[in-house]
């Protein structure tokens, strides 16, 4: 499976929790409106049925006040008046309170409420105006019997507000405990978000990280042993196995057109070489002519081109070159590099050895390299010897001579060289500033006291 479709899997199950988060949100925001509206009606009811427990009171009082002052009409009349209107105010509470009620159970016992409210209503109206108009002694008798129907109401009403205030905890508890569900689902489900993310991401990490390993390895190897191509086993339909693939095709044909610029090369130098070969031997023949010099001349030019091509095949084997590192004294790698030189007189060159410290690299490369640091030193010294120094890890290579005009990095692209100089090619640094490339060191170059001072960096 691709890590991009494994990316798309883990993004959609991903987007499926959100979108089950997202449902468990409205829903709550849902099913908390719902308890909330229940709760608040209940309270709504609550309130109303409380009234009637004021309504309950005030007849109490109203009968009082009448059987008291039974023999005043005037007070009476009023205590009656405000009955009725208090009557009137009920009826119209009647029809709202008992449309409200929940139950069977509460709705019978608000009609209980209602009927003894209308029993009052009708005694106080009727039996209770006739007694005080006939100034009848049986008021007490009516007290009693008002009173109980005011004490029933009263209990039908205790057990009707208790009944509000259990569903109300109920309503409230229920809210509650909804509460506390869904914040232990959505704990539950962030927690199962978290390990998924952490466990796809995780598995989706290490597969890459186990592909781009193996293809570091094949690059790694293709590097150190020479290969044409990236030999591992990543896989296939992935991207990585993609990338290789093309990767390979792309070092397939450049290692194609390496083989044919090499096989061009060795066929130039081939046919280079023969012809400067046998006008050697011509000249070997015309040696003892008379004119010395146009032997001498011609004898010139073709060493030249002999050396131009000896160093050109040098630097075009540098562009594919494999390191064989080996361990080494500084000592070793001076001497290797001067038997490279063809040198007339030993007293051109001296030598001073402060350490003589290890060197891990590649001895033929970089005896090759020091060897055209000393070639140019040779060249281009006004006075010698030439000096040769070895110490904390770097061999330094001096020669009396005018300073450069330009910068180290001028000398070090291919055919550049001063413009009033004659000799070399202009490949000697280049070769040198590529070595050194190769193995990580460090080229520099300074004029101090009249020396040209370039130095190579082991550290």
């Amino acid at each position: 499976m691709t890590i991009r479709k494994q990316l798309f899997i883990s993004f959609a199950l991903i987007l499926i929790i959100v979108a089950f988060i997202i449902g468990v949100f409205f829903y709550t925001i849902y099913k908390l409106n719902s308890i909330s509206h229940q709760q608040n009606h209940r309270y709504d009811q609550l309130i109303r049925v409380k009234k009637l427990s004021e309504f309950n009171n005030s007849y109490s009082w109203i009968v009082l006040d009448v059987i008291t002052d039974f023999d005043k009409i005037q007070i009476v009349n009023l205590r009656i008046k405000k009955a009725l209107l208090l009557f009137k105010e009920l009826s119209s509470l009647k029809t709202e309170i008992i449309n409200n009620s929940e139950s069977q159970e509460e709705k019978k016992n608000l009609i209980l409420i209602f009927t003894y409210f209308e029993a009052m209503q009708t005694m106080i109206k009727e039996d209770l105006y006739a007694l005080v108009l006939k100034k009848n002694s049986n008021l007490k008798v009516f007290n009693k019997k008002f009173e109980g129907i005011h004490i029933d109401t009263q209990q039908a009403l205790k057990q009707e507000i208790n009944y509000l205030k259990n569903k109300l905890k109920r309503t409230q508890d229920l809210r509650t405990t909804f509460l506390d569900t869904i914040k232990l689902e959505l704990l539950v489900v962030f927690v199962v978000l978290f390990l998924l993310s952490f466990v796809i991401s995780s598995k989706i990490i290490k597969e890459i990280k186990e592909k781009l390993y193996r293809l570091n390895q094949g690059i790694l190897q293709l590097f150190n042993n020479g290969e044409e191509t990236i030999k591992v086993d990543i896989g296939e339909n992935n991207e990585l196995y993609e990338i290789t693939k093309n990767l390979n095709s792309y070092l397939e044909k450049q290692a194609d057109i390496i083989h044919s610029r090499e096989e061009l090369l060795r066929n130039i130098s081939h046919e280079l070489k023969t012809p400067i070969a046998k006008a050697k031997f011509i000249l070997a023949k015309i040696e003892n002519t008379e004119d010395k010099q146009t032997y001498t001349d011609i004898n010139t030019i073709f060493y030249d081109i002999e050396m131009l091509t000896s160093k050109l095949l040098e630097r075009e084997k540098l562009n594919f070159a494999v390191l064989k590192t080996s361990t080494f004294k500084a000592s070793s790698l001076i001497l290797e590099s001067l038997s490279k030189l063809l040198i007339d007189e030993e007293s051109k060159i001296e030598i001073n050895m402060k350490n003589d410290f290890n060197i891990e690299a590649d001895f033929y490369y970089l005896s090759l390299a020091l060897k055209n640091l000393l070639d140019n030193a040779m060249k281009y010294a006004k006075v010698f010897p030439i000096v040769i120094e070895s110490y904390e890890n770097t061999i330094y290579v001096k020669n009396i001579s005018n300073e450069l005009s330009n910068d180290l990095i001028y000398y070090l692209q291919p055919f550049t060289r001063e413009e009033n100089q004659q000799q070399g090619h202009g490949l000697g640094l280049n070769i040198v500033s590529k070595i050194i490339k190769l193995h990580d060191f460090d080229l520099k170059y300074k004029h101090k006291d009249a020396y040209n001072i370039f130095s190579i960096s082991f550290k």
